[in-house]
């Protein structure tokens, strides 16, 4: 109980500090259905549809519920890939390149490219169980936090405060959240920027100007240090514009408001 309180904890300072749209989001992989808490809202039966994991994500972000999602929930075929609930075989290679060629890629050989790329659970999780940070019922092993891009500069900055060097991170313009978000981020143990796709803005309601930082649970507590050292350094959000200065206009327009006013505008002192 004490480690859930403290994990609330941090979603709150990110809340003062980062002051995201919506809420950050605690993500716990499970291997068994006894890890789902009491009162998790199940997408086919308490929502009645079959989804996509991306939904799950906004629902819980904007509604403020906790969603426990297993396979029999899913109905997108590149999550089910990546989660290893399809595994992959001959069939699933050919849909998945037949979807590609023409949308994503000029030719089989461009699409094939991507697979040199995937992250794919062999851990044998069954689901996720998603909740907000502040309220989570679950210890997460991610942390998800939508937000724009301003504010996922101050958490890059926050972590290579302690960190240093620069932060990797990769794009495929698809596949953002489910994959780069979860797989790729619990299987690198590193903190990923995502450049989320067309899947997620379709159908998981991503704003156009929202992007993903997503964090190993292991990394949040030093991520956090970094974020209050560097606030209290001066690095700031929303960022502080600076406004101190004397406002002017071009020199042809300055005249033809002069003009215009009739000589009651203030005039500049010599």
């Amino acid at each position: 109980m004490e480690e859930l309180r403290r994990v609330q904890e941090y979603g709150k300072e990110i809340e003062e500090l980062i002051r995201p749209a919506t809420f950050p989001l605690a993500i716990k992989l499970i291997k068994d259905k006894t890890e789902i808490p009491d009162g998790a809202k199940h997408p086919s039966k308490d929502i009645g549809n079959q989804n996509f994991v991306c939904q799950n994500f906004r629902m819980a972000r904007s509604y403020g519920w906790t969603i426990a999602i297993t396979e029999e929930d899913i109905v997108c075929k590149l999550a089910r890939t990546v989660y290893g609930w399809d595994p992959i075989s001959e069939n699933i290679a050919k849909w998945g390149h037949q979807f590609n060629v023409g949308l994503y890629s000029k030719d089989l050989e461009t699409s094939e490219r991507l697979n040199e790329h995937l992250y794919i659970f062999h851990e044998g999780f069954i689901g996720l169980v998603i909740s907000p940070l502040t309220r989570t019922k679950i210890l997460p092993d991610i942390i998800h936090i939508y937000c724009v891009p301003a504010q996922a500069m101050r958490f890059i900055q926050s972590y290579l405060y302690m960190k240093g060097g620069v932060m990797d991170f990769t794009a495929a313009g698809r596949i953002g959240s489910c994959h780069e978000g979860i797989v790729k981020t619990y299987q690198t143990n590193l903190p990923q920027l995502v450049i989320l796709g067309n899947g997620d803005r379709v159908w998981g309601g991503v704003d156009d100007n929202e992007v993903l930082f997503s964090v190993p649970i292991n990394k949040l507590e030093l991520l956090l240090e970094g974020l209050k050292a560097t606030h209290e350094a001066g690095l700031r959000y929303p960022i502080p514009k600076y406004m101190n200065y004397k406002p002017g206009f071009q020199s042809d327009f300055k005249k033809r408001a002069d003009t215009r006013s009739g000589g009651t505008l203030v005039k500049e002192k010599e």
